[in-house]
């Protein structure tokens, strides 16, 4: 049997004004392709279906397209809903999908053999159980563990959470025995993964990450999501991030794109793969002086399908504000079929202070999370970071009771 480990989709993500969709359905038409070259057998999605937890009409149609053409490849599809999602958006038409052999898990149920996944070959035989586990939102992990064991916010959550895959670990065993592989889905911070700017927090108050032993000994695979750099956790290679499968940010721009393909024969795991996704697109960052970087741009080659993004930094010796200008006409001018300069900005060497807030077009209203207009907004008052923490931790509850 073997199993393709992804997640974070993101679709409808738009980066500094301009939309992902292209990339995103150039991965799904490579995905489809490799799924059926490599006879697939199982489909595991980690969250993060949508960017939104109100996806647009266009982007509903993406996912459900591509859903139906999964569903031609005869692979049995897993789907897990992420912070970002929402519950009942994902989990509407689950009935319908079941039809189709594709389980939508949008939030934690109630019955937890819901989120217990028998997956056979095509021979009928049972080769591992998969546990749909989604993002676990507080309400979900309440339930969980005792008001008077919770020492502190962050411990409360870890130790609900090692419960939460526990129960279904135990469950698990009781159905199956203790031999089948069980591969756990999850969409949670792991301490010691490396994150870029385009996550959004999953739990004030942790964001330290999960230690390790969350996870149950007797989890075969960790089918991670969540953190958009491929990455095992703690040098376990059982234990992995696969990471988003498109560029989201400027900061992925190094990141190689892939999914974990997982090989198992006999209710035994053979091995774990990652296989890089083909790139459709460079994000790059130029830096140099506002010559150096006008002849950088002249020269610039793009080898890739889709037009790359530029990230120009222009860095002078001393403060000059023809050169401002002149930065502006220059990206005004050179913008072409080949490339988009999507972030500019400017700093002079002997101005420390406006060396990093003279010109910076990074991110309009549009692009900045509901979470970081409402970090911009406190900013403005002056109660005290106890307070602004409170309230912040507060806001993050509101919006998962909205996002359900």
């Amino acid at each position: 049997m073997k199993i393709v480990h992804t997640a974070d989709w993101h679709i409808g993500k738009i980066l500094h004004n301009q939309d992902l969709h292209e990339d995103i359905h150039l991965f799904f038409d490579w995905l489809l392709q490799y799924i059926k070259e490599e006879n697939i057998d199982v489909l595991l999605v980690s969250g993060d279906i949508f960017d939104l937890a109100n996806p647009a009409n266009r982007d509903i149609r993406s996912y459900y397209q591509m859903l139906y053409k999964l569903s031609m490849t005869k692979t049995k599809i897993i789907i897990t809903g992420g912070n970002h999602d929402s519950v009942s958006h994902l989990d509407a038409p689950s009935h319908l999908l079941d039809v189709l052999d594709i389980v939508v898990i949008g939030g934690g149920r109630d019955d937890r053999n819901d989120m217990i996944i028998p997956c056979s070959d095509n021979t009928g035989q049972l080769e591992c159980v998969v546990l749909a586990v989604p993002f676990l939102r507080d309400k979900e992990l309440r339930p969980t563990i005792k008001a008077s064991e919770m020492n502190t916010k962050s411990e409360a959550i870890s130790e609900a959470i090692k419960k939460y895959y526990d129960e279904l670990v135990e469950l698990t065993i009781q159905k199956y025995g203790t031999n089948i592989p069980i591969i756990a889905m999850g969409h949670l911070f792991m301490q010691g993964s490396i994150t870029s700017d385009s996550e959004r927090e999953i739990h004030v108050g942790n964001l330290e990450g999960l230690q390790s032993d969350v996870i149950h000994p007797k989890i075969d695979y960790m089918a991670l999501g969540h953190i958009h750099k491929p990455q095992t956790i703690g040098n376990k290679p059982n234990i992995r991030y696969c990471g988003s499968p498109v560029f989201l940010d400027f900061s992925e721009r190094d990141y190689e794109k892939r999914i974990i393909v997982l090989d198992i024969e006999d209710q035994k795991t053979k091995s774990i793969k990652p296989i890089n996704i083909p790139k459709s697109r460079e994000l790059k960052k130029i830096t140099g002086t506002l010559s150096e970087v006008e002849i950088a741009l002249s020269s610039y080659h793009n080898e890739y399908q889709l037009p790359s993004f530029l990230e120009v930094e222009v860095v002078e010796d001393k403060k000059d504000y023809f050169k401002i200008q002149a930065l502006d006409e220059l990206v005004s001018k050179v913008n072409n079929d080949n490339f988009k300069i999507l972030k500019q900005r400017i700093s002079f060497l002997d101005n420390e202070k406006t060396a990093h807030n003279l010109r910076d077009e990074s991110k309009t209203i549009q692009e900045l999370t509901p979470l970081e207009v409402f970090k911009l907004k406190l900013s403005g008052y002056h109660d005290g970071e106890i307070a602004h923490d409170d309230l912040i931790e507060i806001y993050m509850q509101l919006l998962e009771e909205i996002n359900d």
